[in-house]
């Protein structure tokens, strides 16, 4: 349904002197029609920028993306607008993706005024009131202003608004990491039950293994840019060092803090300055490969 092929995005320091950053590295990533692929990783390994490159939101520095067998990247105006409609997200923090000018029911509406093909009047009116039954708010707080709302509800609000189009795919950047464990629940099981109804692809992106493991039908773990393990059950059965190392911590199931950075081999596994299996051969950086249920991203992974 869509997919990224070698996906790569460097930034480039504005000042002399500082080193770019390789925030994406070559990433081959696919998602069906329908499925949930969760995408775990420490803060800062490039899921956020992995998911924006596949909206479009920014530029690929080289690969391509695809979407139901189009080239998006080769896309311009009007045509990548009307794709657009059907990739979609749902944000960390709601509340900086609200005007906080506007009322609830008029950002909800948003998508309908930006696509003005798609309803008008009376018609946006009830649209409105069938998006606000399914996300379960009220029309008194679709009333209000986002300062007047819970962080559940204002994310109640911003899903709303990210259904509002139908989209084939929804991408959900860690949006109950600023929850509560009680709302976290709420929401997860609202995302899963509207993907029910829509039939839409979740890309579920999170720090927290328990989660990952409770909502994907398959699961990839990004580290320095790369996905390094993905397929179905890695987290009960990893084969790559690094997803060996953050499935054996025992406390709350949530991701260890970043490794502690050292300098960087050119040309060798992003992991190789961490890895206890690392052998002459992790010197060179090496491909992704197909083995049994997943595709690893190692000389030297060892089955378990």
């Amino acid at each position: 349904m869509i997919e990224g092929r070698g996906l790569t995005k460097i930034f480039a320091p504005n000042s002399p002197g500082k080193n770019r950053i390789i925030a994406v590295d070559n990433v081959n990533i696919r998602i069906e029609a329908g499925e949930t692929l969760t995408l775990v990783g420490e803060s800062g390994c490039g899921k956020s920028t992995l998911s924006r490159l596949l909206l479009l939101l920014i530029p690929p520095t080289r690969g391509e993306i695809f979407f139901e067998g189009q080239a998006l990247t080769r896309l311009k105006g009007k045509e990548l607008r009307s794709v657009r409609k059907k990739l979609q997200i749902v944000p960390q923090q709601p509340e900086s993706s609200l005007d906080p000018r506007w009322t609830i029911a008029y950002s909800i509406c948003e998508p309908f005024r930006i696509h003005p093909d798609s309803l008008h009047g009376r018609q946006m009116y009830e649209e409105l009131k069938r998006l606000l039954r399914l996300v379960g708010l009220e029309p008194e707080q679709a009333a209000r202003y986002p300062h007047q709302l819970s962080g559940g509800e204002l994310q109640r609000a911003v899903i709303a608004r990210a259904i509002a189009l139908e989209p084939s795919l929804l991408i959900c950047d860690e949006p109950t990491s600023m929850l509560d464990v009680s709302t976290q629940a709420s929401i997860i099981h609202l995302l899963k039950a509207l993907q029910q109804d829509l039939g839409c692809a979740l890309l579920f992106i999170t720090h927290d293994q328990g989660l990952a493991h409770a909502i994907g039908d398959r699961t990839a773990v990004m580290f320095a840019g790369q996905i390094v393990e993905e397929g179905q059950g890695i987290l009960d059965r990893p084969y790559h060092p690094f997803t060996c190392r953050i499935t054996s911590v025992s406390d709350s199931g949530s991701l260890p803090p970043s490794e502690l950075q050292g300098t960087k081999i050119p040309g060798s596994c992003v992991y190789y300055q961490f890895c206890p299996e690392k052998t002459e051969k992790c010197l060179h950086s090496p491909e992704m490969v197909e083995y049994e249920d997943r595709r690893v991203r190692c000389h030297n992974f060892s089955p378990t």
